[in-house]
């Protein structure tokens, strides 16, 4: 949607249209004869744009993301509007010398914001204050008023405004045209003043008319919990003396989650269970009922306390020294018993529930504590194989365009840009020496996601900050596949931007900007594309960045409200294409969601943070961080979070896994190959999971952007299928174009048990 998601990144060469700080992408060139500007404002997270200003008007590139279409500047006001990725915005402000302050109207589909901006000349501070009661009169109008006035609302709770106008005489008109905008994050409002509100705190309904604004405060209370997520495994019986800490996340009346959700935690008899904060405590044999409270939402679980019987040991503790990252399950000598688990030193770590794992060499002592037994157990541990090493091949240039996503297939490489309107297209038949057949241009400022059909037919390249507002999809063939021929375009339902796409048989699924939903496009007849099925999350705000389908299971990358798992025909719920079903949804610390892709027992699920600037001084522009989190999915309905691999001042974006090695593209981080064979737990990073990494720095001549990392993805070559072929890889690079690579993997190589 465009409202608060053009706020970052409707001023950049944005990466796709989502939530406030999660999308970010590289800095804006400044054209000779423009001034570098610098947009501030709530949301918006933006680097120098080129604006100039030529006696009443405001001029732009004609190419860029961000376009002034209308313009007319006056001694102390402005106005103009602007063409950006998804819609447009109109400004009215202020002028004072070259700055201007004042408020951003932003309509598209169903949501009207306004939001307050200054736009300042780079290296100066803004001197304009936006403030909406400069506007409460204009030329024909002397006062809107807002009815009923100031309110106070629930979250999620609807109230309907309707705005009075008077004219200079102080006559009221009859039937003015007004225009609604909420001001303020998580608030939203329709043409006809119904106000929606889901974040807490002080919101604001504007009425807009003839140049003037009637303004009356929301406050928007609190959500509440409707439900909890407990993803410990409470038995229904415990040994006497048994700890068990509750993890426990919360999902309010919005459908949004609640990682420290205010709970309530009761034992119908503390004298056989009881609660120290989060945890558990069986203290003597009996009957107990525990019940976990917060708001609305209630979990309760009877639990029979044993006696502990027997001498308390460890077991389960492997005779040989086992590899760091090499999870190790231990347990106790006494049935139903849940000890205090713990490592008495550091560099490895071990769960509640014996779970252990280390990050460090050495010897490493686990202690079990039991009531008042105490046992302990050593563990040796030695490195994993030496690092491998990657060999670059050869180097697509592209030093006119910024490059995104890539798709590899039958011995050609097609590659998306940003602001460039161009598909590219590489014949890699030589890896060493990419040769670019094809570059076939369209309107789509942003080509943010190609992929190939699996029989290697069609290609469909998706559309975002088209001229005409039409956006969607575009369907090419492959019949001569040096030289790809567009055959159709979907836009129908897709209007507002796509920002992925995946392929799964003849049925694209399709991530629409505008609605936050997953839409399913029938290509069974290439040249005439229709759409059979959608589906979202009810979550208000919510904004859908990625999707990606495996053996009939669709996983959803959905920003802030987290990972998604949908069946689609696989995962035995009676879901199809056409009405999928909801297995389950996961959150974790961290996020925004940014995309997914199944292994084997796990998904691993990346974040892409684009909230900080300025931390690594070598490092201009924006300075992306999130690591790849590891879910493990054995039974798709109870996902559980079990490890990350991060690396530090670095930002995850896009992968594959192939042969138990991740390959991620990691933004400023370079290329990255991990080791994920075995059970996953932990920090892998930290446990030496790497295998190899590297930084394709181009010099000037060779990239956009010289000397700046910013790998977008890694595939292999697919032939049909998509069956992996050869040895080589490639990868795109936003700043220098297309790369192409092979792995030297360790020469000690072994699985892990």
């Amino acid at each position: 949607m465009l409202s608060r998601s053009v706020l970052a990144v409707a001023f950049v060469t944005a990466a796709s249209l989502v939530a406030p700080a999660t999308s970010r992408s590289q800095d804006i060139p400044i054209p000779e004869g423009f001034t570098a500007y610098i947009v501030q404002g709530p949301g918006i997270n933006a680097p120098p744009l080129p604006f100039r200003i030529e006696g009443q008007r405001l001029i732009t590139p004609p190419d860029g993301m961000v376009t002034v279409v209308e313009s007319r500047i006056e001694s102390d006001r402005a106005t103009f509007t602007l063409n950006v990725p998804g819609g447009t915005a109109e400004f009215i402000g202020r002028r004072q010398r070259d700055e201007f302050g004042g408020f951003l109207l932003i309509v598209e589909e169903d949501e009207r914001d306004i939001v307050p901006v200054t736009f300042t000349p780079a290296g100066r501070e803004p001197a304009i204050e936006p403030d909406m009661a400069d506007y409460a009169r204009a030329p024909g109008v002397s006062r809107i008023d807002v009815v009923p006035g100031d309110a106070r609302l629930d979250a999620g709770e609807q109230r309907r405004f309707v705005a009075r106008v008077y004219d200079e005489s102080g006559n009221e008109l009859r039937t003015p045209e007004v225009q609604w905008y909420a001001l303020g994050q998580r608030a939203s409002v329709d043409t006809d003043g119904v106000f929606f509100g889901t974040g807490s705190g002080t919101k604001h309904v504007v009425a807009f008319y003839g140049g003037a604004f009637g303004v009356a405060a929301v406050e928007i209370a609190e959500p509440t919990i409707a439900s909890l997520v407990v993803y410990s495994d409470v038995p229904s019986r415990l040994a006497a003396g048994s700890r068990l800490p509750l993890s426990i996340h919360g999902l309010d009346n919005l459908g949004r989650w609640d990682l420290e959700p205010e709970l309530a935690i009761a034992s119908s008899d503390p004298s056989v269970v009881a609660v120290e904060e989060r945890t558990l405590v069986a203290k003597r044999p009996g009957q107990a009922t525990v019940t976990l409270t917060a708001d609305q939402a209630t979990e309760s679980y009877p639990i029979e306390v044993v006696a502990a019987r027997g001498a308390l040991a460890i077991s389960g503790v492997p005779r040989a020294a086992v590899r760091t990252g090499e999870v190790v399950r231990l347990s106790t000598s006494i049935a139903d018993a849940r000890p205090l688990w713990a490592v008495a030193d550091g560099g490895a770590e071990i769960d509640a529930e014996g779970v252990f794992v280390a990050e460090r060499a050495g010897e490493h002592v686990v202690v079990a504590t039991l009531g008042s037994q105490v046992a302990t157990a050593t563990i040796r541990t030695e490195p994993r194989a030496a690092s491998g090493r990657i060999h670059m091949a050869g180097h697509g240039l592209n030093t006119g365009t910024y490059t995104s996503d890539l798709w590899p297939q039958n011995r050609y490489v097609y590659v998306g840009t940003h602001q460039a309107n161009q598909l590219r297209t590489y014949d890699v038949s030589d890896p060493t020496t990419p040769v670019l057949t094809d570059s076939q241009g369209f309107d789509a400022r942003v080509v943010n996601d190609v992929k190939v059909s699996a029989d290697g037919q069609w290609l469909v390249a998706t559309r975002e900050g088209a001229a005409d507002r039409r956006n969607g999809i575009l369907v090419f063939s492959l019949a001569a596949p040096a030289r790809p021929q567009l055959v159709s375009e979907y836009t129908e339902t897709l209007t507002a931007g796509v920002h992925n796409v995946f392929w799964n048989g003849p049925l694209v699924y399709a991530v629409n900007d505008g609605t936050g939903d997953m839409h399913v496009i029938d290509l069974s007849d290439p040249a005439s594309p229709k759409e059979i099925g959608r589906w979202g999350i009810d979550a208000p705000g919510k904004s859908l960045h990625d999707v990606w389908v495996q053996d009939g299971v669709a996983y959803l990358s959905y920003l802030g409200n987290g990972l998604v798992i949908l069946d689609v025909g696989g995962a035995g719920m009676g879901g199809t294409a056409e009405k999928p079903v909801q297995v389950s949804r996961i959150f974790y610390p961290g996020g925004p969601t940014h995309s997914a892709i199944r292994h084997g027992d796990y998904v691993f699920v990346g974040d892409e943070d684009f909230s900080l600037t300025g931390t690594v001084p070598s490092v201009t522009g924006s300075d992306p961080r999130g690591p790849v989190h590891v879910i493990e999915v054995k039974d798709l309905a109870h996902p559980r979070y079990v490890g990350k691999y991060e690396v530090p001042e670095a930002g995850a974006h896009n992968f594959w896994v192939q042969d138990d090695k991740l390959y991620i593209g990691y933004y400023q981080g370079g290329i990255r190959v991990v080791d994920v064979s075995g059970e996953l737990k932990g920090d892998l990073y930290d446990q030496g999971r790497e295998i190899a990494h590297f930084l394709p720095a181009a010099g000037p001549e060779e990239s956009k952007k010289a000397f700046s990392p910013r790998v977008w993805g890694v595939f292999p070559m697919f032939g049909n299928g998509w069956q992996p072929q050869g040895e080589t890889f490639y990868a795109t690079d936003y700043n220098s174009g297309l790369w192409s690579f092979t792995v030297e993997l360790p020469q000690e190589e072994e699985p892990i048990s």
